[in-house]
């Protein structure tokens, strides 16, 4: 005689199986899923050379004529406000595609406007928010800690270096 057999699958795959999705539903509630990542386009191969020469321009201009790494992502003026100067909103912005350029170095802003007497604006991270049709910067930001919502979050990151690669 055999002994019966359950078709149900063994008490460990089933644990497995249960703590897989609960594990997915966590990282899709916390916003860790693919889609939010993915959620601007790549930028454009023609736009890179643009944005090295500018974010180096930017970047001599601050202090720092080497930083030690330069990204780019494309995505909306109103979330790369969130990265670049967290707590600004400019209406309408969320309709206005940009590129967002984040550094490291050692920055100080000597031509921003401050109180008299005031120290310049210093920091390890320089942002710049770039408008994608005119290369215009529309937003600057500099800070000693990295920005509060990574530019990774807000799309595809693109390394730009000296050589436009």
């Amino acid at each position: 005689m055999h002994p019966l057999r359950s078709t149900w699958p063994p008490p460990r795959a089933l644990a497995v199986l249960t703590g897989s999705i609960t594990l997915a539903c966590m990282l899709a509630a916390a916003g860790c899923g693919r889609a939010q990542g993915a959620a601007g386009a790549p930028v454009a191969a023609s736009a890179i050379g643009r944005l090295t020469a500018l974010a180096h321009r930017a970047a001599a201009a601050n202090g720092d004529p080497a930083p030690a790494w330069i990204t780019a992502v494309m995505t909306t003026r109103a979330k790369a406000l969130t990265s670049a100067t967290p707590g600004d909103f400019v209406p309408g912005s969320d309709q206005v595609r940009a590129f967002l350029i984040t550094m490291c170095g050692h920055f100080t802003a000597k031509e921003a406007s401050r109180p008299p007497g005031a120290k310049a604006p210093a920091g390890r991270y320089l942002s710049l928010v770039v408008d994608v049709k005119t290369f215009q910067v529309l937003d600057f930001g500099i800070a000693p800690k990295p920005p509060p919502v990574p530019p990774a979050s807000l799309g595809p990151v693109t390394h730009l270096t000296r050589d436009g690669r």
